[in-house]
């Protein structure tokens, strides 16, 4: 069996996984970061020091709707542009609780500073849609079916 899991890469994936659990309700499954034993002695040859070791995550999992997605940190925290990166969130729109939870997130995720790319509200192809863009780049959409 094979998944297919979106991978980001963030110059600060640490400050990324913190935002999406303050304001997108994720839940960080796992986390590795560069100053963990298995990399003992490494840290010379990675070219960083052991407080940037302590910030820099080597891989990382987490969920959003129960769907995983993983993320690191790009060395030497070098700027990346994730403008394209798209994910979207496809949801029973006769469920109650489900357009009750994509509401919750779109408000959640336009007070935490989002960009509103089409705001909340039907569309010529669904009853509910709406897609924003997050502080790094990742557009997130929600789309009833």
């Amino acid at each position: 069996m094979f998944n297919a899991i979106q991978y980001f890469n963030y110059s600060n994936a640490l400050e990324a996984l913190e935002f999406y659990e303050r304001n997108f309700g994720a839940e960080v499954t796992g986390k590795v970061m560069a100053d963990n034993d298995m990399f003992k002695g490494s840290l010379e040859h990675m070219g960083m020091n052991e407080a940037e070791a302590a910030t820099f995550v080597m891989n990382a999992e987490f969920e959003i709707f129960d769907q995983k997605f993983m993320a690191s940190s790009t060395w030497k925290q070098k700027e990346i542009d994730n403008e394209g990166a798209s994910v979207c969130f496809v949801f029973d729109g006769k469920d109650t609780e489900a357009v009750q939870k994509a509401r919750a997130f779109y408000d959640q995720a336009v007070e935490a500073g989002c960009r509103v790319d089409m705001e909340l509200g039907p569309t010529e192809w669904t009853g509910l849609f709406a897609s924003i863009t997050d502080p790094y780049g990742v557009s997130w959409m929600l789309s009833a079916e």
